[in-house]
């Protein structure tokens, strides 16, 4: 069993430069695999407006998407299929890297069901949460737990600005508020009421109550 994670470019036909957004997404992406490197498979893009991962846990896939979330530039969003199930390699003499299996359509459904929470429901919402169907009735229990954490977890997300999604993400990698303050330009009792704000501490008591904030930070 694995974790297959679909990450999928929100409004990527609207942008006036997609070579851009492109770009700035997949920086964001080679930062959180450089500062955790757990990933089964990194974040790599596919066809379209995707970006796919794989991970060995649920809590691996959780912490990559929400970090992945805190780092991408402004007006850039993603939204999230995680799926639990098997993944298999499919042999191919033209391509490197061809998977497919149960944990692939199970993050494939629920990158349409978060699309269609979004939209229909609370636009807040980027992820959810789905295991193969054939999955032991334990594992497909997991699924209204997490999903009740990521609707909670998305929604302080979006409450949080820009500017204090990035100090937030710098801070989780380790960064001292001095230096978050030279790299943002603004004073460090800025970045620390930015720090300091409930939805960023939510997000920060969340993590560890998911036992996703003891990981090793990278050293500068």
């Amino acid at each position: 069993m694995a974790v297959a994670v679909i990450a999928d470019i929100i409004s990527s036909r609207a942008s006036t430069s997609r070579d851009a957004v492109q770009r700035e997404i997949e920086n964001a992406a080679v930062e959180v695999d450089r500062t955790y490197p757990w990933a089964l498979q990194k974040w790599y893009p596919t066809v379209g407006d995707e970006f796919q991962a794989a991970f060995r846990t649920i809590d691996d896939a959780l912490l990559s998407t929400l970090y992945l979330q805190l780092a991408l530039p402004d007006n850039v969003g993603c939204r999230f299929g995680i799926g639990l199930g098997g993944i298999v390699t499919v042999e191919s003499k033209l391509a490197d890297r061809i998977q497919d299996g149960p944990g692939w359509w199970a993050a494939r459904d629920a990158v349409n069901r978060a699309h269609e929470i979004e939209r229909s429901q609370l636009s807040a919402v980027r992820s959810w949460f789905l295991v193969d169907p054939d999955s032991s009735a334990h594992d497909r229990a997991m699924e209204g737990p997490i999903n009740a954490y990521l609707v909670a977890r998305d929604s302080l997300i979006a409450d949080i600005s820009p500017r204090g999604r990035r100090a937030v993400f710098l801070q989780w990698c380790g960064y001292p508020q001095k230096e978050i303050a030279r790299i943002e330009g603004v004073s460090p009792s800025a970045i620390s009421q930015l720090l300091n704000k409930p939805s960023a501490q939510a997000l920060r008591l969340g993590t560890e109550a998911l036992e996703l904030g003891v990981r090793p930070r990278r050293v500068h």
